[in-house]
């Protein structure tokens, strides 16, 4: 028997958040998202700070929202900057079930305005649910335990095609393919990249190295300057689309991906499916990842010679079961099954939802 999709049940359901000129993380999350569980209704939040969006904006996009809110039951808010939970504000004022998923990276841990962050966690104690993208997040982000109790772990969306095909066997070549994926900058282990390719070579381990994403101009200047000034065997790619992506990303052999910023980084799950080697710096969310796929090489902080050491002892035969756990933990399928069970659960039991025994499973 066919299921009915989430949007034709006793609960309407509507998206809130994403940028409306923006074609990032947070976005991509919400397409698929919306097809995973047939949601119809999606509303952009347009908040402050992203490239061209100001004040003005934002409160046009509470205005649609509003509209759109007082036809549907559940409000979906996806949590990406503080100015995001004016949303889940207006949505308790119109009487309306929330749910908030968190799309939070560790720089929110360092935010130094106590006040800001007091009052944030306040907001978040209206919300009936807070479904989180993986166990360990509540921890990355600090939540102070009033929060913790309203989060339940959900999993992640990645690219359906991703998921529906096994990956073949890898044997890596000579030269090695390196492969860094990010928006480029020393956080998020663009420069660090750099450094492991140096180191490998030094070894006397031939590479070729890739760096694609988006950077500033400064940024993609000094990366630029430091591959012509040691004539490392390394081009910079802009952000592609996904085919075009995942087909490059197919053909390389190890993610380098020593980020101090991406708690959770989906790279890392992508690189598995597609029959690349991560390796990456320890933070819970990849010790957590680790912990279900053990080829994941870890590596604390952005230690080059570390890295260097991890790859060369990269075991090549473990990486096809580490794309299968990967597969089977986030194919669409048990995720639709395991959304749809949260949301029948806010619908039949409201606010409770967030302490019912029923929801506090974590991603299995």
């Amino acid at each position: 028997m066919s299921t009915a999709p989430v949007s034709v049940q006793n609960h309407r359901i509507l998206i809130a958040g994403g940028h409306s000129r923006a074609c990032g993380g947070l976005e991509a999350f919400i397409s698929r998202a919306r097809d995973c569980l047939h949601i119809d209704s999606h509303v952009f939040t347009d908040t402050p700070g992203y490239e061209g969006v100001g004040v003005r904006d934002w409160l046009r996009a509470m205005g649609r929202f509003v509209r759109q809110a007082r036809s549907h039951d559940v409000i979906w808010i996806h949590y990406g900057s503080a100015f995001d939970l004016a949303y889940l504000v207006l949505a308790k004022v119109l009487g309306k079930t929330a749910v908030v998923t968190p799309h939070l990276g560790t720089t929110w841990r360092a935010m130094r305005s106590t006040v800001l962050r007091t009052l944030t966690n306040r907001i978040l104690c209206l919300a009936d649910a807070i479904f989180t993208l993986h166990e360990t997040q509540p921890q990355v982000l600090q939540f102070p335990a009033s929060v913790t109790r309203r989060c339940t772990a959900m999993g992640t969306f990645l690219p359906k095609s991703l998921l529906e095909h096994e990956s073949a066997a890898h044997a890596p070549g000579m030269p090695l393919k390196l492969v860094h994926v990010a928006r480029l900058s020393v956080e998020k282990g663009s420069f660090a990249f750099l450094e492991v390719c140096e180191t490998l070579r030094r070894r006397g381990i031939a590479i070729e190295g890739t760096i694609i994403g988006q950077a500033s101009t400064e940024v993609r200047a000094q990366l630029t300057a430091i591959v012509e000034q040691r004539k490392l065997p390394v081009v910079l790619i802009d952000a592609l689309p996904q085919d075009a992506f995942l087909d490059l990303f197919r053909r390389q052999d190890v993610l380098v991906n020593l980020s101090l910023q991406d708690a959770y980084p989906l790279t890392v799950i992508e690189a598995l499916l597609c029959g690349v080697a991560p390796v990456c710096s320890a933070l819970p969310g990849t010790r957590e990842l680790a912990a279900d796929a053990p080829v994941i090489s870890l590596v604390e902080g952005q230690d080059a010679e570390a890295a260097a050491d991890r790859i060369a002892s990269i075991d090549w035969s473990a990486l096809p079961r580490g794309g299968a756990v990967m597969r089977q933990k986030f194919h669409w399928a048990g995720l639709e099954r395991r959304y749809r069970e949260r949301f029948a659960a806010l619908s039949a039991h409201g606010s409770s939802v967030s302490t019912h025994p029923s929801v506090q499973a974590s991603v299995s």
